[in-house]
């Protein structure tokens, strides 16, 4: 139930379905409230010998019927009191590919919301005092989601709620990242007053696997300690889980450190991995360049892993 609605807040949901079918990924359920949306559905990705020793090659989404869909959010950006929700459900063998159609926007709040920020967590009492997006993306047997949204920009005086949670049945795979630029760099603004709330958590079985968290004022010292931003504008992280869930992850991250240190060494971008997953990461200023360095190791690991040709969007490019 919303509460203490305001009349300028907006309130938007969306509800997506994907099904395999003759092993193209096809978006069947599409619902949504408010101004949330998507584009149509597009196969962009060219085509590519199909796997020689891919078990499920006879079943999965061959790589012309991989499905890429833009998530749009008309108002331009999330402001004070907006509570956006996404739901996602993928069946077995389908791969979706989900990014957004710019950068995400939260903005500050208005003149008269300058006060300080009250309890986050006191939804009931606080509801049009910050803004929120939660995901939630599943995936069935076989399926294998890209949730690759372009960079968000926390404005000053921001007050968000992130929470994005994946459910992955046995072995089904993922690629997502999450991209976030403090202040508005051209135009010198820094984020000094407001709260950054982020969560994600992904589960394997119903197992967590991941679990992060970040919830910080703008004025802790999270943001100058060196242990921490370090007075960086720009971070991103990108998790990979792959479809064996067994798989020693060591290798993989042998092969993406290769890669870094001969093409990336400069940027700022730094890899690992948990039992479960592999976990890339980017502290910097210049966010144009962790857009280009998770895109490329992407490529990397859609080769290895899916035995895919590389491909972006092309509204990565625009």
């Amino acid at each position: 139930m919303i509460v203490n609605k305001r009349a300028n807040d907006w309130h938007s949901q969306l509800t997506l379905g994907f099904i395999n079918r003759q092993q193209t990924t096809q978006l069947t359920q599409r619902q949504h409230t408010g101004a949330l949306r998507v584009q149509r559905a597009l196969y962009p990705e060219p085509q590519y010998p199909e796997p020689q020793n891919d078990e499920f090659s006879t079943l999965s989404t061959k790589q012309t019927g991989i499905c890429h869909v833009m998530v749009l959010y008309p108002p331009a950006g999330i402001a004070t009191g907006d509570h956006l929700k996404i739901n996602i459900d993928l069946s077995d063998n389908t791969h979706a590919l989900l990014t957004t159609t710019g950068a995400g926007k939260w903005y500050g709040r208005g003149s008269d919301r300058n006060q300080e920020s009250d309890n986050l967590n006191n939804q009931s009492k606080h509801n049009s005092n910050y803004a929120s997006q939660k995901v939630q993306i599943n995936l069935d047997k076989h399926a294998r989601c890209e949730w690759l949204p372009q960079e968000s920009i926390v404005y000053n005086q921001a007050y968000l709620q992130a929470q994005t949670q994946f459910d992955l049945a046995e072995n089904s795979s993922l690629l997502t990242w999450d991209i976030v630029v403090f202040g508005r760099q051209a135009y010198q603004e820094k984020f000094v007053q407001g709260q950054y709330h982020n969560q994600l958590r992904i589960y394997r079985e119903g197992k967590l696997i991941v679990y992060e968290q970040v919830n910080q004022s703008a004025d802790s010292r999270w943001f100058v300690s060196p242990l921490a931003m370090n007075n960086k504008h720009v971070m991103g992280t990108f998790w990979a889980v792959p479809a064996n869930a067994t798989l020693d992850l060591a290798e993989m991250v042998k092969q993406l450190r290769a890669y870094i240190d001969e093409n990336l060494n400069e940027l700022g971008v730094y890899c690992t991995h948990t039992p479960h997953a592999i976990c890339i990461r980017y502290l910097g200023d210049d966010v144009a360049s962790c857009f280009s360095a998770f895109s490329q190791l992407r490529h990397l690991l859609r080769e290895q892993w899916w035995q895919l040709a590389e491909h972006n969007p092309r509204i990565w490019a625009t």
